[in-house]
């Protein structure tokens, strides 16, 4: 069986991805402020997740994140039982990594950091299925 040869013609990355996706497209400078607010102002509190917060004693039970974030109270309780991905979701709620990034209100900062401390009690680091990161 004989090998197949291509011929290339050397040319450069953006005169070949011009080529290949036509002239750049201009991004547009987007305020993701808005569709973030909007988002979260469209879903609602889900019944699981207020069932799963009546469960949780008095001092981690995130009221004023449920009430402001209600996507994220959502989220935390879809990953409650699995602490691999629900323990490092928690760390990043309380981590700044994009410095345009406003945070949280206080009172959902402390929301989060008072659950974030009860579910370290009920999954310590260094369990085997507790990925420390």
């Amino acid at each position: 069986m004989n090998p197949i040869t291509f011929e290339f013609e050397k040319v450069s990355f953006a005169e070949a991805n011009r080529v290949h996706e036509g002239a750049p497209r201009k991004v547009a400078d987007s305020d993701w402020t808005s569709r973030r607010l909007n988002a979260e102002l469209c879903e609602t509190i889900r019944q699981e997740t207020v069932g799963w917060m009546r469960g949780l004693p008095d001092g981690a039970r995130p009221a004023h994140l449920a009430e402001h974030f209600p996507r994220i109270a959502n989220r935390i309780c879809a990953l409650w039982e699995d602490p691999v991905r629900c323990a490092p979701y928690l760390s990043d709620l309380l981590l700044i990594r994009r410095p345009a990034r406003e945070g949280f209100p206080m009172a959902v900062a402390n929301d989060i950091g008072n659950l974030t401390l009860y579910y370290t009690q009920l999954h310590p680091v260094g369990r085997p299925w507790l990925v420390a990161g």
